[in-house]
């Protein structure tokens, strides 16, 4: 549940990074090339939050 948590974050604030860098534009082009930074922002986001994860577990999970 962790992980699915961090993944929404962070692929919301890639999600927000990627509209301001393809905002107003009206080329097919860089409309499929902001729907692969989307496919590659939902990759990283979940790499991202699985570290993250472990990391807290692995701070937090032995004391």
């Amino acid at each position: 549940m962790l992980k699915a948590f961090f993944t929404i974050v962070y692929f919301l604030i890639f999600c927000f990074l990627i509209d301001l860098i393809f905002r107003n534009t009206l080329s097919v082009i860089t409309d499929m090339l902001a729907v692969i930074c989307w496919i590659i922002a939902l990759i990283i986001s979940v790499v991202i939050a699985d570290y993250t994860v472990e990391k807290i577990k692995e701070n937090y999970g032995k004391k």
